[in-house]
């Protein structure tokens, strides 16, 4: 039987190699001489020695410094600076706070509580794995996706459905993971008002800290934050700590608390992650020239490839994608970059759709427009001695 178990394995480890899709895991040196593309540090704060240096130094790390929790927050993991933290959120965003492990906990366990509740979770086809997990592990499923940003699809699918169901949680991201391109929120937000019951689920891990004023994100930056029922901030990309955490009223907080598996039974996070988090969340007022410099970044290396390059190229701010559409293709442009000295890994299904690998840049705020413009010549290079 065992070795039954073992064969299937095999045969499916097989098959992914087959179709250039096997991954592995690469060590990374944190002395190399690649550029890293992969990184979602995208102020550059985990390499930045003053802002490291200025943590050490601070209140917060001193009086915070427990290596962990050793328990769940119900039990006896609920440090004092969980608290702080989130009384700071709630400042910063008018909503309850409540924090969770990691962004992929927080989707996890929310989206199982809240099907219990009779939902229908209508989801934007490019969602993260996090949130189509959650979705998955549903006994009953309840949900449906519309097309990638598309308004008519998702308003079709409202108007089909609002009356079957007691709520409809529309699920989108705010800064997508892979397209790099914002959600259409003034108009998730103006569907929501159309419909009876509708709900907004906003997933801000890639805008929160990097982009708005003050780097509080996208639904803060448009001034629709009233509007969002649930709002999922991670700390683990522009805020270089670890954890996220929900925000949304005082109900909904005490029902995740009761009934977020992955909150009820992990042990909570390290106090000092927590007060890493929180120096950067009063931090984050003052990187107004980071964010600035990563928007031209951003805007400079899109139009630059899209000058220099026949593939379809995807972003609108801190990710820039270069569709490859054949894994095998992203697979050889990703090795031909390693060897000019540039790290930027093959995105292949099924984190995007069958014939859409791509080569995904993370950009971040300590880069210079001279390396991504000689970036764009390696890219272009490969591209002709590929063809």
């Amino acid at each position: 039987m065992q070795h039954s178990l073992e064969s299937k394995a095999l045969e499916y480890l097989q098959r992914l190699k087959k179709d250039s899709n096997f991954r592995s895991l690469t060590p990374q040196k944190h002395n190399s001489t690649l550029l890293n593309l992969a990184s979602n540090d995208y102020l550059g704060l985990s390499s930045n020695a003053d802002f490291n240096a200025r943590f050490l130094d601070s209140a917060l790390f001193k009086e915070h410094c427990h290596f962990s929790a050793s328990s769940s927050r119900l039990l006896s993991g609920n440090f004092e600076i969980y608290s702080l933290l989130e009384t700071h959120l709630k400042m910063l965003f008018n909503k309850e706070a409540l924090l969770f492990n990691s962004g992929y906990h927080a989707n996890v366990g929310i989206l199982n509580a809240l099907n219990a509740l009779n939902v229908l979770f209508i989801a934007d086809k490019s969602i993260h794995a996090s949130h189509i997990d959650g979705l998955k592990n549903f006994k009953k499923p309840s949900f449906k996706r519309f097309l990638h940003n598309d308004m008519e699809s998702l308003e079709s699918l409202l108007a089909k459905n609002t009356k079957h169901y007691d709520a409809i949680v529309i699920l989108s991201e705010g800064l997508f993971s892979m397209e790099g391109d914002f959600a259409p929120l003034e108009k998730l937000v103006a569907l929501k008002k159309e419909f009876k019951n509708v709900h907004l689920y906003i997933d801000e891990a890639h805008s929160i800290g990097s982009f708005g004023q003050n780097g509080l994100g996208l639904c803060k930056h448009l001034d629709l934050l009233e509007h969002i029922d649930f709002l999922i901030l991670t700390f683990g990309k522009s805020l270089s700590s670890m954890g996220a955490c929900v925000l949304c009223n005082g109900v909904f907080k005490d029902y995740f608390i009761n009934s977020a598996r992955s909150l009820i039974y992990s042990t909570a996070l390290p106090p000092i992650n927590l007060a890493r988090t929180l120096f950067a969340f009063l931090e984050l007022p003052k990187l107004e020239a980071q964010r600035a410099h990563l928007a031209n970044l951003s805007k400079d290396f899109k139009a630059l490839l899209q000058q220099e390059l026949d593939y379809e190229v995807l972003g609108d701010y801190n990710i820039i994608s270069l569709v490859l559409k054949e894994n095998a293709r992203a697979v050889h442009f990703s090795k031909m970059l390693a060897r000019e000295g540039y790290f930027a890994p093959a995105i292949k299904t099924p984190s995007v759709p069958p014939n859409k690998a791509l080569l995904r840049f993370s950009l971040m705020a300590n880069m210079e427009s001279k390396a991504l413009e000689n970036l764009a010549k390696v890219l272009k290079k490969i591209t002709y001695a590929t063809l």
